[in-house]
């Protein structure tokens, strides 16, 4: 799977970490010399409040879209001057992540940037954030980004590896990203059981992995971490080496072992501390394919 960096997309909400978001898409465009889109989508529900009788709403939508371009003119003029960037914005009316999923399609974006403001309690695993249900849709990969994550740029990549044929999708994305900020791999098998049989599989994975990567000739790390909740464990382990960007798969990896999808994919998506590449595997007639032979649906 690869990754030419021509367009990315800017989902701009005008927040603290919507502003991050553009920050670290803005440095990224100045390195791949990439072209940016600003994107702004106002909600279709109109704003309105109660009083005792009868209830009055606010629908001055043309002085809410004259405020809406004027700041995002602002914006793009302040990337262009402060990063060279060619940049235009947009604005559309709808939910966040249709609009965003169509935009990508129509524009042919090859990565969508944004920030997320995480959630907690019910939000977050019965309505999800606008940048999970991005992540769910996107027709590329995406990263999110918290307030945590100040420093523009990468300099030590975690790429978490299980036994599936789809997670070693990631691989060549990854070094792609590597070679782009001159940053240090981290590969990071993840294993479940204490088998020695499941060990000796997954290092052969591993060992596929690590080829692929030296041939590049980035600087690189390996290691296997073990435990119950293995995106836990990938993002401790994070931590140890001062990572700022870890990079996952949206689908598969929950069916060999329940890693990042469901409410745990809400989670690193919502709650990690550094940013969150997700990578949606190529489609196909399985899910994923155990490396040790048998498929796993």
């Amino acid at each position: 799977m690869t990754l030419q960096l021509r367009k990315i997309l800017v989902p701009v909400d005008f927040s603290e970490t919507g502003m991050l978001a553009l920050e670290h898409a803005s440095f990224m465009a100045r390195l791949a010399k990439a072209d940016l889109i600003l994107l702004h989508v106002l909600p279709v529900s109109e704003y309105h409040f109660e009083i005792p009788e009868p209830v009055m709403r606010i629908e001055n939508h043309d002085e809410v879209n004259r405020v809406v371009e004027q700041k995002l003119s602002e914006l793009v003029d302040s990337v262009r001057a402060n990063y060279g960037c060619v940049a235009k914005s947009i604005s559309a009316r709808g939910k966040v992540a249709h609009e965003v999923m169509e935009l990508a399609k129509e524009e042919n974006v090859d990565l969508i940037i944004m920030g997320t403001h995480g959630a907690s309690g019910f939000e977050e695993f019965f309505v999800g954030s606008n940048a999970h249900k991005v992540v769910t849709v996107a027709p590329c990969p995406v990263i999110t980004v918290q307030t945590h994550a100040k420093k523009l740029g990468f300099t030590n990549i975690i790429v978490p590896i299980d036994r599936t044929t789809h997670s070693r999708e990631k691989v060549e994305i990854a070094t792609t990203m590597a070679n782009l900020f001159a940053a240090k791999l981290h590969i990071v098998g993840l294993l479940e059981s204490d088998e020695d049989q499941e060990y000796d599989k997954l290092q052969i994975v591993l060992d596929q992995v690590q080829h692929a990567v030296e041939k590049t000739g980035l600087p690189f790390s390996r290691t296997t971490v073990k435990g119950q909740n293995l995106a836990v464990e990938a993002l401790k382990y994070g931590e140890k080496v001062n990572a700022d960007l870890v990079i996952i798969m949206t689908e598969h990896e929950s069916e060999l072992n329940g890693i990042f999808m469901g409410a745990r994919a809400k989670q690193i998506v919502n709650h990690s501390k550094i940013p969150v590449m997700s990578i949606k595997p190529h489609p196909g007639k399985f899910q994923a394919l155990d490396m040790g032979g048998a498929y796993t649906y």
